[in-house]
């Protein structure tokens, strides 16, 4: 499936927050979930929040899902504009409160965590975006914000896996994804669907 097919059937779900598609991008680091984010949003009825805008650091990944929630599921649902303070990663801590117009009918939330179970039972669409462990970690180390993220690998990589098992994931989500080298998406339903 290329993206532009993906994108056409996004477009196609119902309404799931008020008037608008959620759909969240779940996945372990490094397995390219920004990166098909990023080839969403080139299209222009997408828009893309990163659930680490949520997060209260490196040791906030845990109250993410709940803080998104609040700050955009809710208000979406209510037909209000989102509203939210955005962790500031260069200060380590929270920026100010702002306010978050959506403009698009398709809002992609994005990272690890835009799974859970408290934003999952509002998207129109679960997807969980896989990769190899090896892939993975090549990935990673590749970003240009590796020296950021090193020191947390470890801890990280725990705190997202124990996440996964408690939010039911991958089996909850209702795709897994797969990028192949080419760009194209190998697209199948979960193991539960």
């Amino acid at each position: 499936m290329t993206v532009d097919e993906f994108v056409a059937r996004l477009r196609a779900l119902p309404p799931s927050a008020g008037d608008t598609v959620l759909v969240g991008i779940d996945g372990f680091s490094g397995a390219g979930k920004t990166a098909l984010a990023q080839d969403l949003a080139r299209h222009e009825d997408v828009s893309v929040v990163s659930i680490e805008e949520f997060y209260l650091g490196w040791e906030g990944l845990e109250v993410g899902p709940e803080r998104a929630r609040a700050g955009l599921v809710e208000p979406l649902r209510e037909r209000r504009t989102p509203r939210w303070r955005a962790w500031d990663w260069d200060h380590d801590r929270e920026g100010p409160e702002r306010d978050r117009p959506v403009r698009t009918p398709v809002v992609v939330l994005e990272g690890c965590g835009a799974g859970a179970r408290v934003l999952r039972e509002h998207q129109a669409l679960t997807v969980w975006v896989d990769a190899d462990p090896d892939e993975r970690e090549r990935r990673l180390r590749a970003r240009e914000d590796w020296a950021l993220y090193a020191p947390h690998r470890d801890v990280w990589r725990a705190r997202e896996e124990a996440l996964a098992v408690r939010e039911g994931l991958p089996e909850g989500a209702d795709l897994v994804v797969r990028r192949h080298p080419d760009g194209l998406l190998d697209t199948r339903a979960s193991p539960r669907r």
